[in-house]
């Protein structure tokens, strides 16, 4: 559910071709602008346009990505290992939700809490080879926001369709833990103290299907792209706080690698 992390994998790639020619050790710097267009499920949010700035830092051992910052610990041509931390911005403020449709859920908005943003602290690990990658994601909540964690798996191919297009499909799919979903998709237990009807999805999976866009111009120059889908459960949509049962986000930036 990270909402800024779309182009990570694309950054990496462009700042690895534009420093091919680079001495082994030396750290990379990307820098460049972006924007994401996120249809949230939260009633009454709608499509939310955002810009995000792109700044990227890797070196050796350390790593900067958007709003995830690591350590390697492993980084072999197949298998990567990183220790990481990042920001979690899938909080919202009670007062955007649409007061209109929580009524009709039964909900008097006044009634509800915050949702906050926190930070997440786990491993990445992927592995690659001529038939794609496969990455695994485990992080926990380490501001106690929701006090959960989560795991995720996903697959992806890249298809060079020329030697400056790349376009790569994945698919994957992210498990919360019932602490993550309830908080995020369930009703606090303040809230139910407040006579809000009670509702706990529990633990859930939530499949999602990506497409991955990285096509480098100029001089180390690079547009990127990426378009996800998620398919939230049934046990997910009913919650009262959502309108729909999807999420779609779209995010394109330009890159340049230093």
């Amino acid at each position: 559910m990270k909402h800024f992390t779309p182009y990570h994998v694309a950054v990496l790639a462009v700042l690895a071709a534009c420093n091919a020619s680079a001495d082994e050790s030396s750290a990379r710097w990307g820098l460049g602008l972006g924007a994401i267009a996120s249809d949230n499920p939260y009633v009454g949010r709608g499509v939310r346009y955002s810009p995000v700035p792109l700044i990227t830092y890797d070196s050796e051992r350390l790593f900067f990505k958007g709003i995830t910052a690591g350590v390697h610990l492993l980084d072999t041509s197949a298998l990567e290992i990183d220790l990481i931390a990042e920001a979690n911005f899938d909080g919202i403020d009670a007062e955007d939700f649409g007061a209109r449709e929580l009524a009709e859920n039964g909900i008097d908005r006044a009634l509800l809490s915050d949702r906050k943003d926190s930070a997440d602290v786990g491993f990445d690990v992927s592995f690659a080879s001529g038939y794609g990658e496969l990455k695994f994601q485990a992080l926990a909540d380490v501001l106690d926001a929701s006090g959960g964690y989560e795991l995720s798996a996903s697959y992806g191919y890249p298809f060079r369709l020329s030697e400056r297009l790349v376009l790569t499909p994945s698919v994957g799919a992210k498990w919360l833990s019932a602490d993550r979903a309830d908080y995020y998709y369930g009703i606090l237990d303040e809230e139910i103290a407040r006579a809000v009807p009670r509702y706990r999805p529990g633990s859930v999976v939530i499949p999602e299907v990506g497409l991955d866009l990285q096509y480098s111009f100029a001089d180390r120059w690079a547009l990127l792209g990426n378009l996800k889908y998620r398919a939230l459960p049934g046990k997910v949509e009913e919650s009262p706080l959502l309108d729909s049962g999807q999420s779609i986000r779209l995010f394109i930036g330009v890159l340049r690698a230093f």
